[in-house]
């Protein structure tokens, strides 16, 4: 017959790394998708206030109705 030996348990600081590590991941990830989320609001802002001015205005400051939303997006990553 064999014996097993028993598994040792983590060492508080052991646990605490392996259970904060995993949180700190999850907390990273809520963080990276809030980010990612209000920057998509603030795009999605920007476009919908440009798409208020009539195509003067819009060819006034360099743009088109029809590319917008890529000119806006363009500009928020730079």
């Amino acid at each position: 017959m064999t014996t097993m030996k028993h598994a040792q348990p983590l060492s508080d600081a052991a646990s605490t790394m392996a259970t904060g590590g995993f949180f700190d991941k999850a907390l990273g990830l809520l963080s990276s998708v809030k980010r990612r989320w209000n920057a998509e609001a603030e795009i999605r802002n920007a476009v919908a206030e440009l798409e208020q001015l009539d195509d003067r205005a819009l060819r006034d400051i360099g743009l088109n109705r029809y590319d917008l939303e890529d000119r806006v997006r363009h500009h928020h990553r730079h």
